[in-house]
């Protein structure tokens, strides 16, 4: 019996100390690589015209930090938003928002996954 008691705590202690290197090792896993994560944001060496406009408009659909996803107007009469998706660069957007933008410029693109799994590049604007 005392053996068999000796057993048991012995497997309790092995197991407990297994558990503890498995975790230790998962999250030291988690960790790795993070330094060379990259931007999702891959900015242009000099930013371009953004398709010959001098002026257009968006309305955010998903505000991220200091910057907004946002849907180019595709009507003007009846102002309907279902044209190029952006991400516009700036401050204190929120949603639903519609923001017009003069001489937009593309400074770069912008990489994200959708709600649905599907990778998405878009443009990175910035104007006036």
């Amino acid at each position: 019996m005392k053996s068999f008691i000796l057993g048991v705590i012995t497997g309790v202690v092995l197991t407990i100390a297994g558990l503890f290197v498995i975790f230790a090792l998962n999250s030291n896993s988690d960790n790795v690589g993070t330094e060379t994560k990259t931007d999702p944001i891959q900015y242009l060496e000099k930013p371009i015209s953004y398709e010959n406009k001098k002026e257009t408009s968006f309305k955010v659909f998903q505000v991220i930090g200091n910057a907004a996803l946002a849907s180019e107007i595709s009507n003007k009469e009846y102002k309907w938003y279902n044209g190029n998706t952006v991400l516009i660069l700036g401050e204190n957007f929120y949603s639903d928002q519609v923001v017009t933008i003069k001489n937009p410029m593309r400074v770069g693109t912008y990489n994200y996954t959708t709600r649905a799994d599907i990778p998405k590049t878009v443009p990175v604007i910035k104007g006036e």
